[in-house]
Formats: C-alpha cells, sequence, structure tokens
C-alpha cells in the first residue's frame, strides 16, 4: 500500500512539473501504477472470541483493555484507525455512527451492530491516548497471550471485518460502501480471500470416510 501510494505521489508531481513545461525524461504517461496486493491479515471466529473473552476478562491491564477496546470496534465496525482517532460522543446518533471518513472526507452514516454498541460507553468513547506504534507493538504481544499466532497490526481490525462480514453472508455491494471504497474492484479482493478460505476447509469432507473406515 506505501509502495503503490508512493508511485502515484510521484506520478502526480511529475505531471505537474511537465505541465509546467518541465522537460524530464521520463513523463508521468511513462509510470503505469499496479494495486500493490499484500497479505490479507485477519482473525477468524474462534480467533476474534478468544480476544473478545480476553477483553473482558478480570485479568486485562488498563492499557491492554484501551487498546483492545480500539481494535475489537473496528473489527466489528470496519473502521480505519484514522477515524477511530477522530469519532467522539458527538458522532453517536442513538444505534448509528455518523463520521466524516478521514480518508476520502465522504460523510458515513452506519448503523452499529449491538457488539460494537456494547464496546461503546459513552459519554467517553475511548480511553487513554496512544500512538499507533504503540497499538501495534501491543497488539502483537495482546496476541501471544492469546494464543493467536498471527502478526496482527491495527489494520488487520478492517481485514477482519470484511472478511467476516462476508462469512457471515453480506453481500459485496454493501461491504463496498460499509469501507468506504470508491471502486467495487477494491472491495473484490475479499472475495477471493473467502473463496480461498472456503476452499481449503472443503478438504474436511475428506476426512468424513477415513474416520468411518474400518480399523
Amino acid at each position: 500500500s506505501t509502495v503503490e501510494s508512493t508511485i502515484k505521489n510521484f506520478k502526480k508531481y511529475l505531471h505537474q512539473a511537465n505541465k509546467a513545461s518541465i522537460k524530464t525524461d521520463l513523463k508521468f504517461n511513462d509510470i503505469k501504477v499496479k494495486p500493490m496486493v499484500g497479505d490479507y491479515v485477519f482473525l477468524l471466529p474462534d480467533e476474534l472470541k478468544k480476544l473478545h473473552d480476553f477483553y473482558v476478562s478480570p485479568f486485562i491491564n488498563g492499557t491492554w483493555k484501551d487498546i483492545l477496546q480500539r481494535y475489537l470496534f473496528s473489527c466489528f465496525t470496519g473502521l480505519r484507525i484514522s477515524d477511530i482517532e477522530k469519532i467522539s460522543e458527538d458522532n453517536f446518533l442513538d444505534d448509528h455512527l455518523v463520521y466524516t471518513a478521514q480518508k476520502t472526507g465522504k460523510i458515513t452514516r452506519q448503523k452499529l451492530n449491538q457488539t460494537a454498541l456494547n464496546l461503546i460507553d459513552l459519554p467517553q468513547v475511548f480511553n487513554g491516548s496512544y500512538s499507533r506504534e504503540h497499538i501495534n507493538r501491543e497488539l502483537k504481544n495482546i496476541a501471544k497471550v492469546c494464543g493467536i499466532r498471527k502478526r496482527i497490526s491495527y489494520h488487520s481490525s478492517r481485514h477482519t471485518f470484511a472478511t467476516n462480514f462476508l462469512i457471515q453472508g453480506g453481500q459485496i455491494q454493501n461491504l463496498q460502501k460499509l469501507l468506504n471504497h470508491s471502486k467495487i474492484e477494491t472491495t473484490m479482493i475479499y472475495t477471493h480471500v473467502v473463496d480461498s478460505l472456503m476452499n481449503d476447509e472443503l478438504r474436511l469432507m475428506d476426512g468424513i470416510l477415513k474416520e468411518s473406515s474400518p480399523a
């Protein structure tokens, strides 16, 4: 994602230079920006439950509880960390969240599921103030404590929301709106992730005859 954004920015400024009659050996039209597809780290339902169980347990310390509250809220809403950092009590209207997406500038009205609502205790939305680096570092430690063998970052909450939304039967067009994607092609990557996941689980069918075969 960082590589893709950097190339886009380079192309934009090269375009401005060429329009200003600044001659360059490389023209902006020569640059083709290809989507960069990285590893989509996401949590499955049982892993998500482990984190939630730890969140409500009496054994979690205050800092981890604050961080996990933010992360779980995004797992059940799909919000980016940039939006989490900006929302306040004023953004909540009954069971809806109304906010301006920091990345796209779009005003979004999203109905919250009950799990997301239960994570919020108004008037205070999120406790504590933590840098993104600190949050990502502590999320990895939390995952280890919960027995989750994945290197999660805050952005994995967004992948977790999208993947589980489709697994539970959600429609791709609705997911596009919830994620504030301008192009459906961006959202379609999650259908490939879910299809791959389902195809892998089809191998479980091979165990039926093995389990019933005579000794």
